[in-house]
Formats: structure tokens, sequence, C-alpha cells
């Protein structure tokens, strides 16, 4: 409902990534108005951000994909062979549901401030806060946090982070969402995974001695696993462990 002009100091039109459903742009604004929920400095040192904007008429070309996929899915269902190996109608159901939580940004904010808060105790990893002063169901403004990608290994090792570790953090966080939270990132390709090294500077201001960050972005598209399905993951990882069957 404002101009880019009254919101932000500085609004970059060229997109920095995009995607199917959006696209991200850099921008800037001021400190004073970061809406992380706690106190701002009336400092009026700009604040860097990165802004994910939904595509005009998005939800519109999503019915009517969608509708074209019931009608096909209704006829491959009719198709033995495949009916006796999948339920087409239901994992459609399952795809609509996803896509249409996708773009509504206020959702993926809260998702992301949910992963934050199962991560709190957890140092060296690190989610994006979410400017709420700036965001909507369909504009979603994040702290920047754009570092090295997960898949340049050169950069990584040029930084002087041990792959190794990367990977094994990656792990960890991993088995810590599916068999402690059930709740995790179910997006994790490289352009939503960085790393992200830290001066001294950052350590001594954040009191966490971590020479590095693995940072998620993204958290659109989440999933659940309730308790009685982490049980019976646990159950199998033991199992598997142990070579015990039974």
């Amino acid at each position: 409902g404002m101009t880019l002009e009254e919101k932000f100091l500085d609004f970059n039109p060229k997109p920095l990534a995009a995607a199917s459903l959006g696209q991200v742009h850099l921008a800037r604004i001021d400190l004073p108005q970061v809406g992380n929920g706690s106190e701002s400095s009336p400092s009026s040192k700009p604040y860097n951000v990165v802004v994910k904007v939904q595509r005009p008429h998005i939800e519109q070309l999503i019915a009517t994909d969608l509708a074209a996929l019931k009608i096909v899915a209704h006829w491959l269902q009719k198709y033995q062979p495949i009916r006796k190996r999948a339920d087409v109608p239901q994992l459609l159901e399952e795809f609509t549901k996803i896509l249409y939580e996708e773009i509504d940004y206020l959702a993926e904010g809260r998702n992301a401030e949910t992963f934050n808060q199962n991560f709190s105790d957890y140092p060296g990893v690190r989610v994006p806060k979410i400017i709420w002063s700036h965001t909507t169901k369909r504009a979603l403004t994040l702290e920047n946090v754009v570092a090295i990608k997960i898949t340049d290994y050169q950069e990584i090792t040029a930084a002087g982070i041990d792959r190794a570790q990367v990977a094994s953090r990656l792990l960890d966080t991993y088995l810590k969402q599916i068999f402690e939270d059930g709740f995790f990132h179910a997006d994790p390709h490289p352009g939503n995974l960085f790393v992200q090294p830290k001066t001294q500077a950052d350590r001594q201001e954040t009191r966490v001695n971590q020479p590095w960050d693995l940072t998620f972005v993204d958290f659109g598209m989440v999933g659940h696993v309730p308790e009685k399905l982490r049980q019976s993951l646990r159950d199998l990882l033991i199992a598997v462990g142990t070579q015990d069957s039974a």
C-alpha cells in the first residue's frame, strides 16, 4: 500500500535471484524501522535486506495449472498399472496444499521464526530475521544473509573452512529437525544453504566462538514429523545400526 520510495531507502530493481513463484531484490531500510521484535537503536544507519516479491497474478496462474492437472490426474487414475502403484488424486491434493503454502509469505515468515527458535541454543546455525514491518502475504523482507553457497567448494576452502565439518553440521541439523523437533526445512537445495565466515568482531558481538555459520533461507516449504513416525524412524535407525531387524 506504499511506494518503494516511502518504505525503502534503496531498492535494486534488478533481481538478485529469480524462481517460478517470485524473485528476490536487494534493498536497504532505516535501522529504527527494523521489525525484529526488539528495541531498535535511534541511529539512522541503513540496514541491508533482501525482499522476496511474488510474481503478479501467480495465484490465478497456479489455479489454472492445477485445474488442468486435476483433469490429467483423473485420466491417469483410470489406468490400472498407475492406479495400483500410486494414488494420483491424493498426490495432487498434497502438491496443491504445499504450493498454496509457498505463496503465503506470512506463513513462510512464521516458519522461519519457528526454525530459528528451535535452533536458538544451537550455535553455528543461522536464520535471517523477518522484517515484519515490511512484510505482507506477497512480499517478504529479510535480513540479508547471502554468503558462500554451500556448493561453492573452492570458496569454502579458500575461507579456511573444512568442508567435512560443513557436511557434518548439515547432517546434525537435519537429525535434530527430524528426530527432535519434528519440523524440518523441506527445500534444502544449494540456493537455500549458505556458509558464512565470521570475523572476530562478529564472534565477540554474538559471544559465540564459531568461525562460521550454516545459514538456512527460504522456509516456504517445511515438513512436520508426528511423534509416532519419529519413534518409528528412531527404531529403524537403531535396527540398521545394530543390524537387528527384530
